[in-house]
C-alpha cells in the first residue's frame, strides 16, 4: 500500500487567543458536519474532511505516466488557538483491467486513487517527495492551499497576526511491506523550504500515519518560526529593550505549544521516540527557549544596573 500526503503550516490571521466557539466557526468547512474540539493537554480542533475529485497523470521517478482516478481527502487543524494546518491525504491503489469506472464507483472508495495500468509505487513515493514546491502530486498543494484560504479568509478573523512566519510545505510518502518489523522514517529538510518524510511500515493505519505527519509539520513550523524571531531580534547587536520588544511575540505566542506527540500513541509515538535521537527537534528547540530566557534574563538585570554597567552591556 502506498498513502502520500502534504501538509501545510501557518500562523492564524488573527491577533488574539482563539475560544472553542470561534475555531468551531471557522473550521466549520461543511454544513452540518460537527468540527471536533479538545483541550487537554493544549487546544485542538480539526474541520470535518472534504473530498475532491481528480483524474490525472501521476508521475514516478523513472519518468513514467499513469492515470489515476480517485478522490483526494482534505482537513483543517487548528492547535493552541494559533497554528493553522491544512492536509491532504490519498491512498494509492493499482487496479487490474486499465479502465475507468463511473465516477460513482470513486465516490464509494473515498481517499483513494486508483491507478490504471502497471504502477511503480515506490518510483510513485520518490516522484512525489522530490518534486519542487511548485508542483505537487495530483494537485494536493492546490487543494492545501485552498483549504487554508478558505479559513483564512474567515469574516470572523481580524487578519493582524502577532507572529508573521514563513509557510511551511511537509510532504510525506509512507510505503507498507509486511517484512518490516519496525517503522523507519526519514526527515529532509530542503535548500527550498520544503520538507519530506519517507515512511516504511510494517503495518499502520492511515489515521495514525496522517496525525504523525501532521504533528511533525507543526514543530517543525513552530521552530522554524522560533528561529527566525531569533534572527531577526538581532541579539547582540540591538539595543537590549529592543531585543526584548523583538523576542516578545515568541514568549507570548509560541513557547507554550511546543508538545511533541501529544496527541500520538503506538507506532506514532515511537517514530517520534526515534526522531528525538537524530534529527533531535526538541534539543534545537531547547537551546533556543534557553537563549531567549538568557536575554530577558539579561535585560531584566540590566534594568536595577547603574547606568555606566548598562552602557558596558551595550
Amino acid at each position: 500500500m502506498l498513502v502520500l500526503g502534504e501538509v501545510q503550516t501557518t500562523a492564524l490571521r488573527h491577533s488574539g487567543d482563539v475560544p472553542r466557539e470561534l475555531a468551531e466557526s471557522v473550521l466549520a468547512l461543511l454544513a452540518g458536519e460537527r468540527v471536533r474540539v479538545s483541550e487537554r493537554p493544549i487546544g485542538y480542533a480539526v474541520s470535518p474532511h472534504t473530498f475532491t475529485g481528480v483524474d490525472c497523470r501521476i508521475a514516478a521517478r523513472s519518468g513514467a505516466r499513469v492515470r489515476g482516478v480517485g478522490t483526494l481527502m482534505g482537513r483543517v487543524c487548528l492547535t493552541g488557538g494559533r497554528v493553522l494546518q491544512s492536509s491532504a491525504v490519498v491512498r494509492v491503489e493499482p487496479v487490474g483491467g486499465g479502465y475507468r469506472r463511473a465516477w460513482s464507483h470513486y465516490l464509494a472508495r473515498l481517499g483513494v486513487v486508483e491507478t490504471l495500468g502497471r504502477t511503480d509505487l515506490p518510483g510513485t513515493a520518490a516522484a512525489h517527495l522530490d518534486a519542487d514546491r511548485r508542483a505537487s502530486t495530483m494537485g494536493m498543494g492546490a487543494l492545501c492551499n485552498r483549504l487554508l484560504a478558505e479559513v483564512q479568509g474567515s469574516s470572523l478573523l481580524d487578519r493582524r497576526p502577532p507572529v508573521r512566519a514563513r509557510r511551511t510545505v511537509l510532504r510525506w510518502a509512507a510505503l507498507t511491506d509486511e517484512d518490516v518489523q519496525a517503522a523507519r522514517v526519514r526527515l529532509t529538510v530542503r535548500e527550498d523550504g520544503l520538507r519530506s518524510v519517507r515512511l516504511l511500515l510494517g503495518q499502520a493505519a492511515v489515521a495514525d500515519v496522517v496525525a504523525l505527519c501532521e504533528d511533525l509539520a507543526l514543530h517543525d513550523w513552530l521552530l522554524t518560526a522560533l528561529l527566525s524571531i531569533i534572527e531577526q531580534s538581532q541579539i547582540g547587536v540591538g539595543e537590549p529593550v529592543q531585543i526584548i520588544h523583538r523576542l516578545r511575540p515568541a514568549v507570548d505566542h509560541l513557547l507554550h505549544l511546543w508538545m511533541p506527540a501529544a496527541r500520538l500513541d503506538g507506532f506514532a509515538l515511537s517514530v517520534w521516540e526515534g526522531l528525538e535521537g537524530r534529527p533531535g527537534l526538541s534539543r534545537q528547540w531547547d537551546a533556543s527557549v534557553r537563549r531567549i530566557r538568557d536575554q530577558i534574563a539579561m535585560a531584566a538585570a540590566l534594568v536595577n544596573r547603574a547606568p555606566d554597567a548598562v552602557q558596558l552591556f551595550r
